[in-house]
């Protein structure tokens, strides 16, 4: 399989992404380095290394993400490879779901998947999602209303969430 990679500037630092010719693979939150795209790459049994630079922009994912960050887009349209299991796929299509400036609870996704005891499960598929920002796992909070856990770290997380309040249709 051909795949490429590529990074963009954002408020929080680079953000990271690699594509195939089917879609989006993968993106790192606002900050971290290179190596976490190495490692969710990894799990797919792909190499960073036998990736190409994205000199050709390919699906938009640059442009996309940078209209993101200025509060100019608020749904994706880019196309995704995104792996995963059966189940974290559907977590993951539920997430997606999530309008742009709001937040639902671990329980909340469990019962749109059908599953209403999984909030635990929800939490781990979350904590697996490969395309943070895309599927936004950052919308997802506690129960109780606390913030909850997030890969890229709570600083991050609040600021997605306060991007998405201040630009929110």
């Amino acid at each position: 399989m051909l795949y490429y990679y590529g990074t963009i500037p954002s408020p929080l630092g680079e953000v990271h992404y690699a594509v195939s010719e089917l879609g989006v693979l993968a993106i790192t939150t606002p900050g971290q380095p290179r190596a976490e795209l190495s490692k969710l790459l990894a799990r797919r049994g792909l190499s960073l290394e036998d990736a190409s630079p994205d000199n050709e922009g390919r699906h938009g994912v640059a442009r996309e993400l940078d209209a993101y960050f200025k509060g100019e887009l608020t749904h994706f349209t880019f196309p995704l490879d995104e792996g995963g299991t059966a189940f974290q796929r559907q977590v993951w299509q539920a997430l997606r779901e999530i309008p742009y400036g709001s937040i639902a609870s671990y329980r909340d996704i469990a019962k749109a998947v059908g599953k209403a005891r999984a909030a635990r499960a929800v939490g781990q598929a979350n904590a697996k999602n490969p395309l943070p920002m895309v599927t936004p796992c950052h919308r997802v909070c506690s129960a109780d209303g606390g913030l909850g856990g997030f890969a890229g770290g709570l600083e991050v997380k609040k600021h997605l969430l306060a991007l998405e309040q201040r630009y929110r249709p």
